[in-house]
């Protein structure tokens, strides 16, 4: 209103108040800016203190990566606050040959940047996460589509159950164990246990054991991280013989294709998406960070608020294929699975939750013992649970139903 009304030229004493006016709005229009690049800063600041407290180290080398949509000026100024702190608090920058290498990446989700600090050395490797900062561009665009989850109980058992394998009908399931592999058969729509073969195992299963079966036409394999068994089937003959696992347990649920040449950390868990003409893998670490990987060897994008256990589906909807990721909890607590859809770099969940008995300690995609043939076929997955009050292994087969 006071715009329109001082349209004419204004007098002296009008034209000092518009200059303050003009002044207030332009410092005004600064503030924001300057404010949220001094917020970033001392974040990085915080940071470099809070890994400081786990280096124990006088002397370090740094690798920063952007794997954010940070401005290359403000990522720039955020690396020298995080060296500078370091420097401040007796720590050498080093080019290389330090006691201790961190690998500094920023990230983000929906809503913040997020810094992520691998602290690695000889023996082990650490990581540090600080959130460093709110997302200020445009949100991502909401899909235009949904699915739902089903859970489908398949059968239960005492022991841990850590693969399993359908025969070509679904007619039968083959579900690994630490030192055994279990038969169920499917009769009146319920799966019945149909007996258990054991593996003559000569070195003790891990606490946290991974296995992977393997079902041919005329061999059985079993792989562990210490051990492969094999069987053969040739001339009605069969037995099992195990034999320590020279060359560790690859990373299984993608090609060897797709993985071939990545930096991968301690991985835990792994899926491949083909979307967008592209072949892309996510990894889950033993640091509780989900990669991201396209074409080259380091991730593009790094996802902090999933769990350990993950698996694609394909439904054709979206960007065609989606993840199955399940939640933050430990193993004490009931879990939960959503789906997840990945376009541009982002994650977005296209799906409620479903809720588990228990913690999920597996998660497979749906495997029979012929080839699977078509993206088609990779519509479902398999879920292991412990349940929590009656302490057992309960295997779930898991698909999905897309709304457009």
């Amino acid at each position: 209103m006071s715009a329109k009304q001082n349209l004419s030229p204004p007098r002296p004493r009008g034209l000092a108040v518009l200059c303050h006016l003009v002044g207030f709005f332009l410092i005004c229009s600064l503030i924001p800016r300057n404010v949220q690049a001094d917020s970033f800063e001392e974040s990085a600041r915080a940071l470099a203190r809070k890994v400081w407290s786990f280096i124990h180290a006088t002397s370090v080398t740094c690798d920063f990566r952007n794997l954010s949509t940070l401005r290359t000026v403000q990522f720039a100024n955020l690396s020298a606050a995080f060296q500078e702190e370091l420097q401040r608090r007796g720590v050498k920058i080093l080019p290389a040959d330090a006691s201790v290498n961190l690998v500094i990446s920023v990230t983000q989700d929906p809503a913040e940047y997020i810094g992520v600090v691998q602290i690695q050395r000889k023996e082990n490797t650490e990581t540090v996460m600080e959130t460093i900062g709110t997302v200020n561009g445009p949100a991502a665009p909401e899909p235009t589509f949904s699915l739902t989850l089903h859970r489908e109980f398949l059968f239960s058992q005492d022991n841990p159950i850590l693969d399993v394998v359908f025969d070509s009908y679904s007619k039968s399931a083959y579900a690994l164990g630490l030192q055994e592999i279990n038969s169920y058969e499917l009769r009146d729509e319920h799966w019945v246990w149909r007996g258990s073969e054991r593996l003559p195992r000569h070195r003790a299963p891990k606490r946290s054991e991974q296995g992977f079966l393997g079902i041919g036409i005329d061999s059985e394999s079993t792989a562990f991280s210490e051990e492969i068994c094999t069987s053969s089937l040739l001339l009605g003959t069969k037995g099992w013989e195990c034999q320590k696992n020279a060359g560790g347990f690859g990373v299984t649920g993608v090609s060897p294709e797709a993985i071939t040449g990545k930096k991968l950390v301690a991985w835990v868990s792994a899926a491949q998406l083909d979307t967008e003409g592209k072949t892309r893998i996510v990894v889950t670490g033993e640091d509780g960070l989900a990669r991201l990987y396209e074409d080259g060897p380091e991730p593009v994008a790094v996802f902090s608020n999933w769990g350990n256990e993950i698996a694609s589906v394909y439904s054709g909807c979206g960007s065609g294929w989606q993840l199955l990721v399940t939640g933050k909890g430990d193993w004490t607590k009931p879990d939960e699975m959503q789906a997840i859809d990945i376009q541009d770099r982002r994650a977005q969940s296209v799906s409620n939750p479903v809720e588990f008995p228990g913690p999920i300690v597996g998660l497979h995609a749906f495997r029979t013992t012929r080839p699977m043939g078509s993206a088609a076929a990779n519509t479902q997955a398999v879920a292991v649970t412990r349940n929590l009050q009656t302490g057992r292994y309960e295997a779930y087969l898991l698909s999905i139903a897309c709304t457009k």
